[in-house]
């Protein structure tokens, strides 16, 4: 009850002093918007199937009386926030007693923040979803399967934690359960589907799964080698091509009949290095060095520590490849640290006072580029508080490196404590 308390605070604190202001929708959440307000003349296909979150608004603004508008979403964002650090505080309470309450300052970052503040999208409203699965999956594996369905109807990438539970599920021979929750993936694509029929097509005249097929090697080049390739259905959407060239009829995919290059742009490459360095502070650190030094008592571990491990991973490795913001993407990843890293550190035989170092270094790193970035101006609408100039780039990777170094060194000189101090609460099977 008290750690309960203590994330109500915090959730509380972080809604107060970074209320979002009034703004009008932008990019895709105009159409989030019309979904929202039963409007699905002009719904774009990338985006029908994701109708939990608008469905919510537009629930909401009925049951008040209200307009669809940005006071709803803001309402939502809010209970959201609350929702987030309230679901994984009650595990971490039931997990680690009163240590869950020094874990649970992880959640104060800078990526949730933004998340927050860009109410009008659906990923901190998924980020509550989903820690109500991880909850729900703690308690029971059977009460989580509804959540994962309401997940998939919020956005389509929960097919990677179908695939996750379902691998797990497998390799532990709980048929069962694999069966369940293939079936429930399988029932929620088919719904995806009959709402994706409705919307209209795409830009480029293909299939979704082509298009997402395709989007994985474009956000490779772009994100993680700085070129940008320019198409002429997202001529709108980049910048002007320096090179151009007509693709040949027997190799027109859809509407794509011109290709193009519209440079190097360093700061892509470095934008997805800071977000993965620095969007769950020093927790990468920890997750990697545990995997690294045993993996093997990880197959024992509960079934939602591994889910939290298998399908986190994976949307953090993903996070560059399936969209030009990984700024944005890289919260979907958030079990992996949240869950599985305070698993391993929570089992590793630090005083009380190192784990208190680790969290505060782990803060500031996460801060790092919002630091940064305030001063070069006050931040206002929607704008991120990790999104930095060129020069603020350099700096915050640089300060993120450095910080990296110390949180290593501390990692690996922290004085353990003796076993007799550190109580049953705090013990664990994964070792840091």
């Amino acid at each position: 009850m008290l750690i309960i308390a203590l994330a109500i605070l915090l959730a509380i604190l972080v809604g107060l002093f970074f209320r979002p202001g009034f703004y009008a929708p932008y990019a895709e959440g105009r159409t989030y918007v019309d979904m929202a307000g039963g409007n699905h003349s002009n719904l774009y296909s990338y985006y029908a199937g994701r109708v939990l979150h608008p469905l919510t608004a537009g629930f909401v603004a009925h049951l008040f009386h209200t307009p669809v508008d940005a006071r709803v979403f803001i309402w939502i964002s809010a209970a959201a926030l609350m929702g987030l650090f309230l679901f994984v505080a009650i595990q971490y309470g039931l997990d680690y007693s009163y240590a869950g309450g020094l874990w649970l300052f992880f959640l104060m970052t800078a990526a949730v923040v933004d998340a927050y503040r860009n109410y009008y999208w659906h990923d901190l409203f998924y980020a509550a979803v989903c820690a109500l699965f991880f909850l729900a999956l703690r308690t029971n594996v059977w009460m989580a399967l509804p959540v994962l369905f309401l997940l998939y109807l919020t956005r389509e990438s929960t097919i990677i934690l179908v695939a996750a539970f379902v691998l797990i599920a497998a390799v532990r021979r709980e048929w069962k359960i694999c069966a369940a929750a293939a079936a429930v993936g399988f029932v929620a694509m088919r719904v995806d589907a009959a709402l994706l029929a409705r919307a209209l097509p795409n830009n480029e005249g293909i299939s979704l799964v082509l298009l997402d097929f395709l989007k994985i090697p474009y956000n490779f080049i772009h994100n993680i080698l700085g070129l940008e390739l320019w198409t002429n259905t997202i001529a709108a959407t980049t910048d002007p091509p320096i090179w151009t060239m007509h693709v040949p009829a027997w190799l027109h995919i859809g509407q794509m009949r011109e290709i193009g290059y519209s440079g190097f742009f360093w700061e892509n490459p470095a934008r997805t290095l800071l977000a993965l360095l620095t969007a769950f502070g020093i927790l990468p650190l920890v997750v990697i060095r545990a995997v690294a030094r045993n993996w093997k008592p990880f197959l024992r571990e509960r079934f939602d520590i591994l889910t939290a491990l298998v399908y986190g991973g994976l949307m953090f490795a993903l996070a560059p490849l399936v969209g030009t913001d990984p700024e944005r993407y890289i919260l979907y990843a958030w079990p992996v640290f949240w869950i599985f890293g305070v698993r391993a550190l929570n089992a590793a035989p630090f005083t009380e006072k190192k784990r208190a170092e680790i969290v505060m270094l782990s803060l500031v790193v996460a801060w790092i580029p919002a630091i940064v970035r305030r001063l070069e101006g006050p931040v206002t609408g929607a704008e991120s508080f990790s999104s930095v100039n060129a020069w603020g780039l350099v700096l915050s990777l640089a300060l993120a490196i450095g910080a990296y170094v110390v949180a290593w060194l501390m990692l690996q000189s922290s004085p353990a404590e003796s076993p007799a101090r550190v109580s049953p609460a705090v013990r664990s099977s994964v070792p840091i």
